[in-house]
């Protein structure tokens, strides 16, 4: 296996795997565009139908993106974490916030004016180009998580977003409500609460008031279904365009 070699010195490490997958020259000026920002959960990032005025790439938070129904009910359509930004429609020449977004594991995100995306965007090929396979990534994921939610368990579903959540927060261990995991799984609260108890009898987890900590990966990764693995290549190989 080629080892990893340590980034050059003086080469800006965001954090964000999005953003560390840009050459050298493209990393030009980056620490001077993003903020870090942190952000509580349940923070709202951007609202339907509002003009962006900045895109955030993830550290060690978890985003959620929801889509908004008539009668004020939310339903989530995708998440984002260090692999990713918010807000993507942004790539796609959009000036409006198509859906809403909120923090959902609190942490740091590196935030970006739009101006200052949007010149990247205009002046960087390579930097659109990875922009947009990251997109295209996102969109893989949520149609993957479409068919896992009509054919996979509770217990695999519940494993396989407390894998995505610690590959994305760089941590074992992260908080969560019941109530929100049930929530972004769609389901009842009695059945999160089921699938997190046969996880932790098997020594994948162990958690207690919203805290939980992965103690092991390996076996947990086995119990998440196909769609772990799946959506995982499939950022993988955005970030190597």
């Amino acid at each position: 296996m080629r080892a990893t070699l340590p980034p050059k010195p003086g080469l800006y490490v965001s954090g964000n795997r999005l953003l560390d997958a840009l050459p050298e020259a493209d990393r030009a000026g980056l620490e001077a565009d993003l903020e870090i920002v942190s952000l509580e959960a349940h923070k709202f990032t951007h609202s339907v139908g509002g003009v962006m005025s900045h895109v955030n790439f993830p550290i060690d938070a978890v985003l959620s993106v929801v889509a908004t129904l008539k009668n004020g009910e939310t339903v989530e359509v995708g998440t984002v974490g260090r692999e990713g930004f918010v807000e993507s429609d942004a790539a796609l020449d959009s000036p409006l916030s198509q859906r809403t977004s909120f923090c959902q594991v609190r942490g740091t995100v590196g935030r970006m004016s739009i101006e200052r995306f949007e010149a990247r965007m205009a002046s960087s090929a390579t930097f659109a180009r990875l922009m947009r396979r990251n997109v295209r990534a996102l969109l893989f994921s949520a149609q993957q998580f479409a068919a896992c939610n009509a054919k996979h368990s509770i217990l695999q579903r519940s494993a396989r977003w407390l894998s995505m959540t610690g590959d994305r927060v760089g941590s074992a261990e992260f908080t969560l409500s019941f109530d929100f995991l049930a929530i972004m799984l769609g389901v009842g609260r009695p059945g999160v609460s089921a699938a997190a108890d046969a996880l932790q009898n098997t020594g994948a987890i162990t958690y207690h008031r919203g805290a939980w900590k992965i103690l092991d990966k390996p076996l947990l990764n086995a119990t998440a279904c196909e769609c772990y693995e799946a959506c995982k290549l499939a950022f993988a190989a955005s970030l190597r365009g």
